[in-house]
């Protein structure tokens, strides 16, 4: 993709990400071996590579209109696959963090989209904070419930559970631990 600035470069947001995250965007040279693993990619309104483009040229408000940093699933696939060795997630999660602080929101034509992944993340880091650790089961579960859609997964739930892959009962990992640790984060903010 050719980005067209009509505006002088700002590299204020490059550098920005490079203070807060010591990556530079500018190692970029889109290669596009980022965008090419990306799971996601066919939802999102620009690719990783764009991202990283769009942040090279500090193109902050094409970045507010896109979903790609909302879209985004912190997998590490675009980390792992950048020749340069750039962190394409960390900068995304700090694009979000910067736009978050600023009490702005993801748009998009799919409003409910944006709702359920919102719900997802929110029941994620619940569990996470209580259980000390990930209850698959339960996510899912309760998901689909406050999707309206509660018997979504049980078949797939049932064959997983009878072949010893699932169990029904959360494993509970230092729970007050991660308690602590999300106090702590908190206070920080």
């Amino acid at each position: 993709m050719k980005i067209k600035s009509k505006k002088n470069i700002n590299i204020s947001l490059a550098e920005k990400i490079f203070q807060e995250n010591e990556e530079n965007v500018y190692l970029c040279y889109q290669c596009r071996k980022c965008t090419s693993g990306c799971p996601s990619h066919a939802y999102m309104d620009h690719s990783p590579s764009e991202l990283i483009r769009f942040v090279q040229q500090g193109m902050i408000e094409e970045i507010k209109k896109s979903n790609t940093i909302w879209i985004c699933l912190s997998c590490q696939t675009c980390s792992t696959r950048c020749p340069q060795g750039i962190d394409i997630a960390h900068i995304i999660d700090s694009l979000k963090i910067m736009l978050q602080d600023k009490k702005i929101k993801a748009r998009s034509k799919y409003p409910k989209v944006y709702k359920d992944i919102r719900s997802f993340n929110d029941l994620w880091m619940k569990m996470l904070k209580y259980l000390g650790r990930m209850y698959e089961p339960g996510l899912v579960g309760i998901y689909n419930f406050l999707c309206g859609n509660p018997l979504k997964d049980m078949g797939l739930a049932f064959k997983m559970v009878k072949k010893g892959k699932l169990n029904f009962i959360p494993s509970i990992k230092k729970p007050l631990l991660m308690m602590k640790i999300f106090m702590k984060a908190k206070r920080l903010k």
